[in-house]
């Protein structure tokens, strides 16, 4: 080993001098190896705890992000459940509250139907009432949407060629 670092310092050019002090070293090197084992570990550690920046996985896709970059992906990724979360509650109280209106509607048929088996008969007057009126509400909503179809149908105007006779 020694052999091979003084033909190295040789071939390099290094002075006499340089071969000393390489041989020295060398024999300093045999004599204290844990000390140089562990002067190259912390040198190792030391580089990369300062020179190495913490990288993890990004939360959207497979690259590695640093702390700040993590922490902008985290916060974003945060409000963005966060306003998912409020509007499938809005939406929920909204269905809800409808299903609450349905059922009372239902309810309050119910008990028209237990009323009239009660009393021993329904109005026939009083149905075909209700019937007509529901029938009129249908078709009051029907010609409306017409309406709104017939106004906002684009104007076909041909202008017929006067014809001279």
């Amino acid at each position: 080993m020694e052999f091979t670092l003084l033909s190295i310092w040789l071939c390099v050019g290094g002075g006499y001098k340089n071969i000393l002090r390489s041989i020295i070293m060398l024999k300093w090197i045999s004599k204290n190896q844990g000390a140089c084992i562990a002067i190259v570990l912390n040198l190792c550690i030391i580089v990369w705890t300062f020179g190495c920046e913490s990288k993890v996985q990004s939360l959207r896709s497979e690259k590695k992000v640093t702390r700040a970059e993590f922490t902008i992906e985290y916060n974003t990724e945060i409000n963005r459940l966060q306003n998912e979360i409020q509007s499938l509650q809005e939406t929920g109280q909204l269905s809800y509250a409808e299903l609450d209106r349905l059922d009372a509607m239902k309810a309050k048929l119910f008990d028209f139907v237990a009323i009239a088996t009660q009393t021993g008969g329904v109005n026939p007057i009083g149905l075909v009432t209700l019937l007509g009126t529901i029938a009129g509400i249908g078709l009051g909503v029907d010609n409306r949407i017409k309406d709104k179809v017939i106004k906002n149908r684009p104007l076909n105007k041909t202008i017929m060629p006067k014809t001279i006779t």
